[in-house]
């Protein structure tokens, strides 16, 4: 018996979805935020990691959902996003 599909999708090579690479476009879309946002973030250093393939910057979701994930706060007495400490700013 032939296990290959007869819609030809044996043809097409399907990305893992770990590996998938987005745009800056689908990242901020995907994190609805701005694109704006998340260069601004990569000059800073303080964004999501991503890859620099020639001359495009591309993300991938394990990578964004990682960053989310360090984002996360319980208080706003835990520090400003940009590493602040309240702790140290009255010292």
């Amino acid at each position: 018996m032939n296990n290959i599909p007869s819609n030809g999708s044996a043809a097409k090579q399907s990305t893992p979805p770990d590996l998938e690479l987005l745009t800056p476009k689908e990242a901020a879309r995907f994190l609805k935020l701005s694109e704006s946002f998340l260069a601004k973030a990569r000059m800073r250093g303080d964004g999501p990691r991503y890859r620099k393939l020639s001359r495009s910057v591309r993300y991938t979701k394990p990578d964004l959902l990682l960053w989310l994930k360090a984002c996360a706060k319980t208080s706003t007495a835990e520090g400003q996003q940009d590493g602040t400490d309240r702790k140290l700013l009255q010292e």
